[in-house]
């Protein structure tokens, strides 16, 4: 069985959690608050990095602090669950799904309506 490399970081850190935490706690953390700040920084600072170009730089600049902020100022135990996300999706991997310059222009607008 072929595991795409950037779904083998999440595929390790879910199993990882699964043995210290229990499984259950893997489900429910798939789509927690926590989960989600952390993909979303790690998503801005992957497309701000690797997909945007000219304008747009700025643009994904300033959602990336926006999301920092907002990942920094979770507790310590939400942090580290939302650590693994931010994690992944630094290496392209938003939830399980590739980011893409289409992946990542949704988000920036996304997150644009949530910050703004």
């Amino acid at each position: 069985m072929h595991v795409r490399p950037k779904l083998r970081t999440i595929s390790i850190a879910a199993a990882v959690v699964t043995t210290v935490l229990g499984t259950s706690f893997v489900n429910a953390d798939m789509i927690s608050e926590a989960a989600k700040i952390g993909a979303n920084a790690g998503a801005m600072d992957y497309c701000e990095k690797r997909i945007a170009k000219g304008d747009d730089k700025s643009k994904y600049k300033l959602l990336s602090l926006s999301t920092y902020k907002e990942f920094d100022d979770l507790d310590s135990s939400d942090k580290t669950k939302a650590l693994v996300y931010k994690k992944a999706a630094e290496d392209g991997d938003y939830l399980g799904d590739p980011l893409d310059e289409g992946r990542c222009d949704s988000l920036r607008k996304m997150l644009f309506l949530k910050y703004n």
